[in-house]
């Protein structure tokens, strides 16, 4: 009876053992199961580590060249905002030049119109025209000769020139007749010529224009603006002063 319990002991012994050692075998099946799903998920997310490395590498790339575009960038602007600053000086000092030009021809055409008066003057695009009668000057407007009656007008403008010998004049001389009468004329061109030199002539002779300061233009019938003929007297804008006043005001801009 001992020995017959005692094999029944161990026979419970190794089913015992047996029982454990199949849960065992199952919790080792599990393990290496488990084992293999993180094995695969540790891949996984090394993988995804390096993607994220990769990724990351990128943007600081990305970030330093933004970095030297903004630099770049922000450099341009600010060249580009001393550009428009020098040309902001630039146009200031034509503007400055061009303001002290008009107050300069505004007072030249106030002391031509107190000299002679009348509706015979006038300022277009910034230059002084003063317009006379072809029969207040000549008595006739198929001659050349300057009467005496407007030689006082003509003294009147002499005057104000001889006041102000940096201006320089044109005389323009209009011509639209149609027969000359046999007088010694060959066209309008010529008579209109004549007419702007003999205005010259008595400016110069009879009241001392200095004749480097002015000039005669012959028009003939082309310069007309209606069929009565007129002479005119043009102040020409001393555009070489214009252009260095505009230029030492640039320069002193600039040294500022």
């Amino acid at each position: 009876m001992v020995h017959a319990q005692k094999k029944k002991d161990l026979l419970d012994e190794i089913d015992k053992l047996r029982s454990e050692l199949k849960t065992t075998q199952g919790e080792l099946a599990s393990s290496r199961k488990n084992e293999k799903s993180s094995e695969t998920k540790v891949a996984t997310m090394e993988a995804q580590v390096n993607d994220l490395k990769e990724s990351n590498a990128s943007l600081l790339a990305n970030m330093t060249n933004f970095t030297e575009l903004s630099n770049k960038k922000a450099s341009n602007l600010q060249k580009t905002q001393e550009i428009i600053k020098d040309k902001d000086k630039q146009l200031n000092a034509i503007n400055d030049a061009i303001t002290k030009t008009d107050s300069l021809n505004l007072a030249v055409f106030s002391a031509f119109k107190n000299a002679i008066g009348g509706d015979n003057i006038k300022i277009s695009n910034s230059t002084i025209h003063i317009i006379l009668s072809n029969t207040t000057l000549f008595g006739d407007d198929k001659t050349y000769e300057v009467n005496d009656n407007a030689k006082a007008t003509l003294g009147k403008i002499a005057a104000t020139l001889n006041a102000n010998p940096h201006l320089k004049i044109v005389v323009e001389g209009n011509s639209n007749a149609l027969k000359f009468d046999g007088k010694n004329i060959i066209d309008n061109w010529d008579l209109s010529a004549r007419q702007a030199a003999s205005v010259v002539r008595v400016l110069q002779n009879d009241f001392q224009v200095a004749p480097k300061n002015m000039e005669a233009v012959g028009k003939s019938e082309y310069g007309s603006e209606s069929i009565e003929t007129a002479t005119r007297i043009i102040i020409d804008p001393n555009f070489d002063e214009f252009y260095s006043m505009a230029k030492d005001n640039m320069k002193k801009n600039a040294e500022n």
